[in-house]
């Protein structure tokens, strides 16, 4: 069954329940933006899922395009996006998007927890030429940051029986490499820099579990380890008063278009 089911689309299988369980982004990542280009920018947002990222932007005054693949993820993208007007959310492929009139060159293209499902050197060639000179390229993820607390013990001892070589969350040690590399040609990004927020978010058993549901690689188990991985998790939490707070570092890309 998995290998009939494309990776980086599975999220739109339940895409209210990605909503609803997937962590937002720290304050202090938007203001960082906001900084690059001022609350009052044209954006073109990559891989918008259902607007988790892009709905801090329009918050701020941000404009822009919201480009998602995949139509359930996008329909939820419209609903928050609709007290914002200056949004519009395509259905496409970053890769084969086509601009309208006024959508470039834009002041920001952003990614959040997508940029690894785009083709990385075609994904730097449209966004250097979507951007205007001096415009930024913003790309980042949530990652959870290793700690040794019993209950973070239990639930990687739940992974190494029912899910070897995996863990709860991708590490931030394990995705080092920028973005930006390798080169293309023709392509030139200024002050490349890597960024790190940190931050907490409170879980109960059943949060914590509702969120993992709506990883890929969980999502692609077979049912039946599955249901064993997540019962022994919960077993896990529950064992240590039924909720933690899970601490995430989210690592931001960026770079100027030359």
């Amino acid at each position: 069954m998995s290998g009939t089911r494309e990776r980086r689309l599975v999220f739109g299988e339940d895409a209210a329940g990605y909503d609803a369980a997937r962590p937002t982004y720290p304050d202090e990542l938007v203001d960082r933006l906001v900084e690059l280009v001022g609350p009052d920018a044209r954006v073109i947002d990559v891989g918008t899922g259902t607007a988790k990222s892009t709905r801090l932007l329009a918050q701020r005054g941000m404009t822009g395009v919201a480009v998602e693949p995949d139509p359930a993820m996008a329909g939820i993208a419209r609903e928050h996006l609709a007290p914002h007007p200056g949004w519009r959310v395509d259905v496409s492929d970053f890769e084969w998007w086509r601009p309208t009139d006024g959508d470039a060159p834009a002041d920001l293209v952003s990614s959040s927890q997508a940029w690894h499902w785009v083709h990385p050197q075609v994904g730097l060639w449209r966004a250097h030429r979507l951007l205007r000179p001096g415009g930024w390229l913003a790309i980042f993820w949530n990652f959870s940051e290793p700690g040794d607390e019993p209950v973070e013990r239990a639930i990687a001892a739940a992974y190494d029986e029912h899910f070897p070589g995996e863990s709860l969350f991708p590490l931030i040690a394990h995705d080092q490499r920028s973005p930006f590399e390798p080169a293309v040609d023709g392509v030139a990004f200024e002050a490349v820099a890597g960024e790190l927020f940190h931050w907490r978010q409170h879980y109960s058993t059943a949060d914590l579990l509702a969120l993992i549901a709506t990883h890929s690689h969980h999502m692609l188990m077979p049912a039946d380890q599955r249901e064993r991985l997540f019962a022994s998790v919960a077993a896990a939490v529950d064992a240590h008063g039924g909720a933690f707070d899970f601490p995430y570092v989210t690592r931001l890309w960026i770079g100027r278009r030359g």
